[in-house]
């Protein structure tokens, strides 16, 4: 039984496609794929008022990026910041609070047992 998924490498290297087949090959969405495109990246040619995309350029760049990029280890990604438990504790005690997202709380009005409480306890201090 043959696989239905092609070997890249026996494909031509001047094999052709369009923009949206490139898209759906590359995983990518309009934005990304066009950026790759309009950088250089990725090599295209403009033949009849169509984009086409020599596919073997993506193929490249993508094992350029494989070669660069250093490997990953289980359970750690390469990039993301050192947890709080990884850091030092004076580290993380500097760090200033998250910003409060939202509206804010509204301000109660001040009840009598709120008023009253100020004036009980200067009455228990002031003992002469």
């Amino acid at each position: 039984m043959q696989s239905r998924k092609a070997n890249i490498f026996l494909e031509d290297a001047y094999k052709t496609v369009e923009v949206e087949e490139f898209l759906n090959i590359s995983r990518l969405g309009r934005s990304k794929g066009y950026q790759y495109i309009n950088s250089g990246v990725v090599k295209s040619i403009l033949m009849d008022g169509k984009r086409l995309i020599f596919i073997q350029s993506w193929f490249d760049f993508l094992a350029r990026l494989l070669a660069e990029q250093p490997t990953f280890t289980r359970a750690r990604h390469p990039i993301r910041w050192p947890r709080p438990s990884d850091a030092e504790p004076a580290a993380a005690e500097t760090r200033p609070s998250p910003r409060r997202r939202g509206r804010p709380p509204k301000l109660r009005p001040a009840t009598a047992a709120d008023a009253a409480a100020p004036t009980a306890m200067a009455v228990a201090n002031n003992t002469d």
